[in-house]
């Protein structure tokens, strides 16, 4: 019997599961029906062969390139924001490995430049630190990141 190798829509769905379980761990109720709408969606999706498994793919990458900017629009105790950041990162990065290579990119190409231009870029440094605030192997990388930061956020 051949093993079956998994395909992308499985790691998205993998990935959804395992956010879910993570959240409701963390005991918020806006996390826990964020994560966990989406899954019987996702389920329902799949089994619909009118709805191209592209489509969801699609969506559902869409729906994880978001999640932080709504982790950050529900305004949770700042504790709870942290972790539960630090958690979609490491779920997706185990996943699906690929997926922030182009964030990664981005981002090089910011603090090469030593400076944000937009609103978005400013998220997108944002996330990193939150992600890897706290780790001291990380040091000298949010040293540089809060001098950017706070220079955009000092031009009027």
């Amino acid at each position: 019997m051949k093993n079956k190798s998994k395909t992308k829509l499985d790691a998205i769905i993998d990935t959804y599961e395992e956010l879910a379980a993570e959240y409701r761990a963390l005991g918020d109720q806006k996390l826990i029906d964020l994560f966990e709408s989406f899954i019987p969606l996702i389920h329902e999706s799949k089994t619909n062969s009118e709805i191209k498994r592209s489509a969801i793919v699609t969506g559902c990458e869409q729906g994880l390139r978001e999640t932080p900017q709504f982790l950050a629009n529900f305004k949770l105790p700042e504790d709870i924001q942290s972790t539960a950041l630090k958690i979609f990162y490491r779920v997706v990065e185990t996943h699906m490995p690929a997926f922030f290579e182009k964030e990664r990119q981005k981002r090089g190409q910011i603090v090469s430049r030593g400076k944000i231009k937009g609103e978005r870029e400013w998220y997108l440094l944002r996330n990193r630190v939150d992600e890897i605030e706290g780790d001291v192997a990380h040091e000298v990388e949010l040293f540089e990141l809060y001098k950017i930061l706070d220079d955009y956020e000092s031009v009027p």
